[in-house]
């Protein structure tokens, strides 16, 4: 019977979620959800890893069925398989759910990190253009009026320095822009595009202050949506994620000791 890996101290640090949240906060289920997604992503489970309940259960000490619980779910996300005989395994990569949210989690705050980053700005490049120009025909006031409210709250976040409330207001825009698009595919991918959102502030990759340009330029696609305009909403998101990317970029190659 294959040994599990060496214990890891409960807590946020091996929950690997990069967020502020404790077991007691997550629960006993969210917690070890959080720490096998996390030990699989990182490669401490490799591909193959037989998964035993009764040893992970007495190693983060919590009962077989909140690990058989966690199982399953790690199972709907395709990072592990159970078959009679065999046990349950944890499965390669390509096998996983990438476009869920906690999965994009995991693997930006494992060694796939940098690989995770590029196909999610890929991802945005392919998807968000093409929602911003769909917009300019099937938003409605609503959403012009709900895009610009989330502009405001972007502008009051960069007035205070505040990038956790940026981020958020960020998230927001970007949902909306999916939503306004009237394709129901493009809102599919809300989540991946939040999750990525959230590993830039989580990861400490945006400016230590938002310029407030950045919040003109997303005032400025509202506005092209908000005038029928689908050659320019489709520009400006364009140039909107290329830049955000290389702001990315620029982060993830910098030297440590650079301020």
């Amino acid at each position: 019977m294959p040994a599990s890996p060496e214990p890891q101290p409960a807590g946020p640090s091996s929950a690997g979620t990069g967020r502020d949240t404790d077991e007691r906060e997550l629960g006993l289920h969210r917690f070890v959800i959080h720490w096998i997604g996390n030990a699989v992503a990182a490669g401490r489970l490799p591909p193959g890893h037989q998964i035993v309940p009764e040893e992970l259960a007495t190693q983060l000490g919590v009962s077989r069925p909140v690990i058989r619980e966690a199982l399953r779910v790690l199972q709907a996300k395709g990072m592990l398989i159970a078959r009679p005989r065999l046990g349950t395994r944890v499965r390669p990569a390509e096998h996983w759910n990438l476009l869920d949210r906690d999965v994009i989690g995991w693997r930006v705050h494992g060694p796939d990190r940098d690989v995770q980053l590029r196909e999610l700005l890929e991802l945005r490049l392919a998807i968000e253009p093409s929602a911003a120009g769909n917009g300019c025909a099937a938003a409605s006031e609503e959403d012009v009026s709900l895009l610009l409210g989330h502009c405001e709250r972007m502008e009051q976040a960069t007035r205070h320095g505040d990038l956790k409330l940026f981020t958020a207001a960020d998230i927001d825009f970007h949902t909306r822009l999916l939503h306004a698009s009237g394709n129901m595919l493009y809102r599919q991918f809300a989540a991946p595009i939040a999750a990525v959102l959230e590993a830039r502030h989580d990861l400490g990759l945006m400016p230590k202050r938002v310029d407030s340009l950045v919040v003109a330029h997303h005032r400025a696609i509202t506005e092209a949506i908000r005038d029928h305009d689908d050659t320019r909403a489709e520009s400006l998101t364009r140039a909107l994620i290329t830049e955000a990317g290389a702001e990315i970029h620029a982060a993830l190659t910098r030297p440590p000791s650079s301020p």
